[in-house]
């Protein structure tokens, strides 16, 4: 019977200690994983639902979230703990399903910890996290703004924070009148300063946030910016006018595809016509009326929104051969032995297609390229031009060549490279080139510029007799 009793409470004292210790490492299980720190997940964003993780939350006006994933029913509460300045902080939590918000004094850096506790006191592992809260709201819709100025305006757009309203109000002061625009931050953060016509006069703004939850308020201290050039200002340098067929064009760019509105007035067998193209929104845009192929006066206007060019008055005319009497040329070298008529810049556009420019030869021959520029001496509308070899020689000259135009001499555009030229062509004949393949579209331009690339034989040097241009 002792025997039987010993060996009883042994087995009980046994069992009751594996459960004892069973029930010890389902308790720390239940309350933190075991022998393991929880991971910690540290963001900007807010969970979408609760999460599987410890999630902190750098959050805007200086808070900080902590969002609690699902625990076991065994954890009471939990402790938070950091530092103020010097002063030991700590926030207790007993309720897991929404965030705790812990508000912060300071923009930097600070070291949380959290614990979990049973109802009787057991404690879990500490966990310890570093991190920043985000500036208020206000604050950082402020700081970041961008701010550009816009055709007619000045656009001054804030990111958006959260979908709370915060209220303000921006004012401007513009050709000595002063105005206030009210603000709905987070419901609508692009503010849009519109009717500034004059893009060369200062628009002087500032903006006020005040978010009245954490009596904080922002300003944006009084700042200057030209407002951007209205559209139809944009489009009116643009066009170009020509003749194709019977019919007068006008063609634009309009880069910013906002609508805009062109209308002609002129004149056709004695009638007074008129033709609109309304609420345009082509990069390219254009307006072709028949005039009966005749060089013809027009009148026309551009408007976009915000105002209405002035009156543009043009006479476009068929296609001529321009006038050469103002012209000057350039060249990339001349040769003195060709003759007193011969080798000189102005043998390129002297009327006479019997003279010619050569490059030099008694000088070192440089090879290729050579080149030469034809000043129109003011813009023209460019649309074709042509040249003609040396009539005495049809053994040397070039064989491909490239064109560039320009406004200024200093800022070139490309017009073809590699196109073809024949300085051995029997009889010598004036080779005609167009500057827009598609179209008799011209090109505004002062100065045109051929560079020669490659020879027709093995010659160093290069030759031509004329050059001619074509316009309208």
């Amino acid at each position: 019977m002792n025997i039987y009793f010993k060996r009883s409470y042994v087995l009980a004292v046994l069992l009751g200690a594996t459960l004892w210790s069973i029930s010890s490492c389902k308790e720390e299980e239940l309350v933190f994983p075991p022998q393991t720190d929880q991971e910690v997940v540290v963001t900007e964003t807010r969970p979408t639902a609760r999460p599987t993780n410890l999630t902190y939350v750098s959050a805007f006006n200086q808070n900080v979230e902590v969002h609690w994933p699902a625990l076991s029913d065994r954890v009471s509460k939990a402790q938070i703990k950091y530092k103020e300045g010097a002063e030991e902080k700590l926030v207790e939590v007993k309720k897991f399903d929404e965030p705790t918000l812990i508000h912060l004094v300071a923009l930097k850096s600070y070291d949380f910890t959290v614990q979990y506790f049973t109802a009787d006191g057991t404690p879990s592992k500490v966990t310890k996290t570093a991190l920043t809260p985000r500036p208020y709201e206000v604050d950082y819709k402020l700081d970041n703004a961008e701010i550009k100025a816009v055709p007619g305006g000045i656009s001054i757009i804030m990111p958006q924070t959260s979908t709370r309203e915060i209220s303000g109000k921006l004012s401007y002061t513009y050709l000595g009148k002063s105005f206030v625009l009210d603000i709905k931050g987070n419901t609508k953060d692009t503010v849009l300063v519109s009717g500034l016509d004059d893009e060369t006069k200062n628009v002087t703004f500032s903006v006020k946030l005040e978010d009245d939850k954490w009596t904080r308020t922002a300003t944006l201290e009084p700042q200057q910016l030209l407002p951007g050039m209205l559209i139809y200002k944009l489009v009116l340098p643009t066009v170009i006018p020509y003749m194709e067929g019977n019919d007068v064009v006008l063609t634009w760019a309009n880069e910013s595809e906002e609508p805009i509105s062109i209308k002609a007035q002129y004149e056709l067998n004695g009638m007074k016509k008129e033709a609109l193209l309304a609420e345009n929104t082509d990069a390219d845009g254009k307006l072709s009326f028949d005039v009966g192929g005749k060089a013809t006066a027009v009148s026309y206007t551009i408007a976009s929104e915000g105002g209405v060019s002035a009156v543009q008055n043009i006479q476009v005319k068929p296609l001529e051969l321009m006038d050469k009497t103002v012209w000057s040329a350039e060249v990339s070298s001349t040769e003195q032995w060709e003759g007193e008529a011969n080798g000189k810049a102005i043998s390129l556009i002297d009327g006479d297609i019997n003279t010619y420019w050569h490059s030099t030869w008694s000088d070192g021959e440089p090879d290729y390229p050579h080149w030469f520029i034809i000043d129109f001496a003011k813009v023209e509308l460019f649309a074709r031009f042509g040249m003609i070899r040396r009539h005495n020689n049809s053994t040397g000259g070039f064989k491909t060549f490239n064109v560039e135009v320009s406004l200024d001499k200093v800022n070139w555009k490309s017009v073809g490279n590699d196109w073809s030229f024949n300085s051995a062509d029997k009889l010598a004949a004036w080779q005609e080139y167009g500057v827009n393949a598609t179209s008799p579209k011209p090109i505004k331009a002062r100065y045109v510029r051929i560079t020669m690339t490659a020879p027709m034989n093995s010659a160093k040097s290069t030759h031509l007799a004329e050059f001619r241009a074509f316009g309208y």
